[in-house]
């Protein structure tokens, strides 16, 4: 299997390697809850199919080694895109799972404490208030979370985990990770940092960030469902708990001897989703392919343009306080009491444009703010100031709607 060489020469060609669009107007906005899947990494998934097809870890004949080969291939590249090592890196079924596995892992109790922030997935607050004590640190008037809060709560009442998302999935603000990392570290708490929004978009690299653990989701980047992973500091890993039991975690079972594997095959039980990591290696391939600084000059320009072209249109505004850092997510409430997913189906079914409505499974954020959901766009580098045209027209054809 040869890795497939991704070319981007201009904006054009990186939308058509989207098959998604091929032959269509589609318009697509909806990247913070699922990104598209460009021709690479399906061929990946394709080509794992066709010439290898088996199991990892699990025979010496050439076709399970070159699965392994594969899989393996993937992690390191992973690990290169988070820049930390390969035994670090746990293949997970999603961002979600990687938080459970952890929150499992680590033990917890009732009398434990963990501090979130309120730009929570719940993904990121509910497996925690199943186990222990949950905090939030509130927020600045910029929409981040407020350091000082965070650094007096820590300080009152000893926690220990803070976990917190990298950049809100509802209002794109990305948070200053490596300050609360520090903070937390100081104040003798680990930490968590959610990545499935940022991954793909600015760089993530967990020394630079000083985290000690991070999750992600591959669908979020470009690689297929089902596919996740978890950064562990590796001097962490003994002290976790295993919650899955069974194939190819072990070295030794006999009466009742049982002697775990270490690294990250003590927490991947069963057999993996094994195309899934290849999909998600080949789509760490595409970004690289495409280089970082193009990537977030991209989404510069397409923030900057969609924000001076939604000023133009009556009776909608952006819900929350846009920060300094901040990626191309914009959660848009009508100033009327319209059913916002009404609005959302006629925008898909009328005007062929995808996006999010309602909460974006952060319901305490927007029910503490007054707001009851909101039409979320979301973008990616497969989106040109074009689709933003498109958009402002439908939404002022709609304005009176809105009211």
């Amino acid at each position: 299997m040869q890795a497939l060489n991704v070319k981007c020469i201009g904006l054009p060609d990186v939308r058509n390697n989207f098959p998604f669009f091929r032959d269509n107007q589609r318009i697509y906005l909806d990247s913070s809850s699922t990104a598209l899947k460009p021709e690479p990494v399906i061929g990946a998934i394709t080509d794992f199919y066709l010439q290898a097809g088996s199991n990892v870890g699990r025979s010496n004949h050439q076709y399970a080694q070159l699965s392994t080969q594969l899989f393996e291939s993937s992690r390191n590249k992973l690990a290169c895109f988070l820049g930390c090592s390969a035994d670090e890196v746990i293949f997970t079924a999603n961002c979600t799972d990687s938080i459970n596995l952890l929150a499992h892992g680590l033990a917890l109790g009732k009398g434990d404490h963990v501090v979130v922030s309120p730009l929570e997935h719940h993904s990121n607050l509910l497996p925690w208030l199943s186990k222990c004590r949950v905090s939030v640190a509130r927020l600045d008037l910029n929409g981040c979370i407020d350091l000082d809060h965070l650094d007096s709560l820590l300080a009152s009442d000893p926690a220990k985990l803070v976990a917190v998302c990298h950049a809100s999935n509802v209002t794109g603000n990305v948070q200053p990770v490596r300050q609360i990392c520090q903070i937390a570290r100081a104040r003798g708490a680990l930490s968590l940092l959610d990545a499935a929004q940022t991954a793909g978009h600015i760089p993530v690299s967990v020394g630079q960030i000083g985290c000690d653990f991070l999750a992600l989701s591959g669908h979020k980047m470009f690689g297929p469902s089902g596919i996740g992973a978890l950064y562990m500091r590796r001097d962490l890993q003994a002290s976790i708990q295993s919650y899955r039991y069974g194939g190819g975690m072990v070295n030794k079972v006999q009466h009742g001897d049982i002697s775990y594997q270490s690294g990250p095959g003590r927490f991947e039980a069963g057999t993996p989703n094994i195309e899934g990591a290849i999909g998600l290696g080949a789509a760490v391939d595409y970004i690289n392919g495409l280089g970082g600084q193009w990537v977030q000059d991209h989404d510069r320009d397409l923030e900057s343009y969609f924000r001076s072209q939604i000023q133009s249109v009556r009776n909608i505004e952006i819900a929350f306080p846009i920060a300094s850092q901040h990626l191309p997510i914009f959660p848009l409430v009508p100033v009327g009491k319209v059913d916002i997913g009404f609005v959302s189906r006629i925008l898909s079914d009328r005007y062929d444009i995808a996006l999010s409505s309602g909460y974006q499974c952060n319901q305490p954020l927007y029910r503490n703010s007054g707001i009851e959901g909101a039409l979320r766009v979301s973008m990616h580098l497969y989106n040109t100031r074009k689709d933003i045209d498109t958009l402002i027209m439908a939404l002022t054809d709609l304005q009176d709607l809105l009211a």
